[in-house]
């Protein structure tokens, strides 16, 4: 039987093969009875080549779709290729307020010849510019795109309508947020040619934006998509195949393991990824855990070049200490000793699993994960009652959720504070009660802040930063699950970590708030790690956040090209 090759603009699909013929071109989907398989449209040049002998000097051969699908392939192959060697081709000028630098003008260019790309860019490094340059150089040869800026809802005044009104004033661009759900369709069906809208409710809003006809879509911090199960993961690959044009950008796309690539890389190519997530973590990872109910993956040391090479394909990283000219930081382990009945709670909740309150109250920490939160609370000098919390939660009757131990940590910040002295301070705390006892302490005190965390509405969360930003407010106290990501706060160049939690990519987001290039940030920068002396704090920075690291920007290093050396030139 005849093998019969059809080309889409995101496909291949093959019949009449065997499938062992195709063993050069993993990955590859195939339906049941292994009758039909499907893969990257990227490979069509390999493809011909194997099984139609078409090499460049013969594609005069070929169908014009065929050769237009494959000259497009063979442009984009040599242009990114020739980016790569000598940096860009063109003038970095986008528009009278808008000059990028070479790293973001490489970009722009790649995003000329691709039209599915990841720029996993480091912090810093101006992901936002160079997507309104992309979206700009579309709209402006074709004024009737639309596109859509998806991203985390703090970023969207604090980022991109920030840049957007300084960049490409001239464009027309609608904030999609609002209050309520009846405000917000009405904002989606509006006219514009740039939509912004945020990650965390798009999948309710998803149908609105269909409805749009979209040209181009810009994922920014595509972290989001780490979870293979979540749904705004499959929510947005499936959203992917709907638009000609889809970008990520992200400076920490897979902080916890390169199995956090699987649905990124789907959205930008569906078939460059094995057909399941199973397949994907069969083929390039092993389960090292010693537990069978829980995962902890190793890259395979025979298919890591194999995993790497397909994301370069797809991707590129910048390093900011490769193209911008940085002022220096130093990172300060602020080492406080534990006053002594607070270590006994301590030492008793590490080695009896409760801390022993008034009247003989306990509260248990009923697993090794409560066990481990449980400790780094005490450090911080309270416990939360979790049964407490759940219990009010369907009932009346409301019981204390929280109990304060000692207020040294506090009384340190205080010291600590003092001593910084009047400098703008960012402080990174986790827990709700940290910012009550704060909050309270500092008004008593006369200090001027600002808080953003969990409870605090985006309408005040806004307010907040344009204070800080502004220089209204002395400190800013925040949590950085609630403000890690995107925001320039290079007005301050001074960090506090009151306290810390396990999530390495919340650490480093957050740490780069305040540190850029010296044209905006001209200070070394400082921050000041707190930590309980002989607990868990000193286990959660230097084992998790420090090592984590190491293995988080492994693959990413692998990506950043030798155009680094080109830009040093450029």
């Amino acid at each position: 039987m005849k093998n019969t090759i059809k080309v889409s603009t995101s496909y291949i699909k093959m019949t009449g093969i065997n499938q062992q013929e195709l063993v050069d071109f993993y990955p590859i989907h195939t339906n049941r009875s292994k009758t039909e398989f499907l893969m990257s449209a990227h490979k069509l040049p390999e493809i011909l080549e194997k099984f139609r002998g078409i090499t460049r000097d013969k594609i005069d051969t070929l169908p014009p779709v065929i050769y237009d699908a494959y000259m497009k392939e063979i442009v984009a192959r040599d242009t990114i290729a020739d980016l790569r060697q000598n940096g860009p081709k063109h003038s970095c000028s986008v528009t009278p307020t808008l000059t990028l630098k070479p790293h973001q003008q490489i970009g722009r260019e790649i995003a000329s010849v691709r039209d599915r790309y990841a720029f996993f860019y480091d912090t810093r490094t101006g992901k936002t510019p160079l997507g309104l340059s992309i979206m700009y150089d579309d709209i402006v040869a074709n004024p009737s795109h639309q596109w859509l800026v998806i991203c985390p809802l703090i970023l969207i005044e604090n980022a991109w309508l920030e840049d957007s009104n300084r960049f490409i004033p001239d464009c027309p661009i609608m904030n999609c947020w609002a209050t309520t759900a009846a405000k917000r369709i009405k904002l989606i069906k509006s006219d514009a040619n740039i939509y912004i809208t945020n990650t965390e409710s798009f999948a309710k809003y998803r149908k609105y934006f269909d409805e749009i006809g979209l040209h181009g879509v810009f994922l920014d911090e595509s972290s989001a998509m780490k979870s293979y199960k979540s749904e705004i993961s499959k929510t947005l690959v499936d959203f992917s195949h709907t638009v000609q044009k889809f970008y990520l950008l992200s400076g920490a796309p897979a902080p916890n393991g390169e199995w956090e690539y699987f649905m990124q890389m789907r959205a930008i190519d569906y078939y460059c990824m094995p057909q399941s997530n199973t397949q994907f973590e069969q083929r390039y990872f092993i389960n090292i855990s010693y537990d069978p109910q829980y995962k902890k993956l190793v890259v395979r040391p025979d298919r890591q070049e194999e995993l790497l090479a397909i994301i370069k394909d797809h991707a590129m990283y910048v390093d900011k200490e490769d193209v911008l000219d940085t002022p220096g930081r130093t990172f300060i382990e602020y080492t406080i000793d534990v006053p002594e009945q607070l270590a006994k709670h301590y030492k008793k909740l590490r080695r009896e699993l409760y801390v022993e309150l008034q009247n003989d109250f306990h509260i248990t920490a009923p697993s090794a994960a409560a066990v481990l939160n449980k400790l780094n609370q005490v450090t911080s000098g309270f416990i939360i009652d979790t049964s407490a919390k759940k219990h009010n939660k369907y009932n009346d009757e409301q019981l204390k959720e929280w109990y304060l131990l000692d207020t040294y940590r506090f009384d340190e910040l205080d010291a600590l504070l003092a001593r910084i002295g009047d400098e703008q301070v960012i402080i990174w705390a986790n827990y709700h009660i940290e910012f009550e006892i704060i909050s309270e302490r500092f008004k008593e005190q006369g200090k001027t802040f600002g808080c953003i965390y969990g409870k605090t509405d985006i309408q005040l969360k806004n307010e907040h930063l344009r204070a800080f930003k502004d220089g209204r407010i002395q400190y800013l106290v925040a949590n950085p699950a609630s403000a890690d990501k995107g925001l320039t706060l290079t007005n301050c160049h001074t960090v506090v970590y009151f306290s810390l939690n396990y999530s390495y990519e919340l650490f480093k987001q957050s740490a780069e708030r305040i540190y850029g290039d010296k044209s905006i940030q001209p200070y070394h920068c400082t921050y000041y790690i707190m930590m309980a002396a002989g607990s868990i704090n000193e286990i959660i920075y230097n084992d998790v956040l420090q090592g984590k690291s190491q293995a988080s920007i492994a693959i990413l290093n692998h990506l950043k090209r030798s155009v680094n050396d080109v830009l040093e030139e450029y």
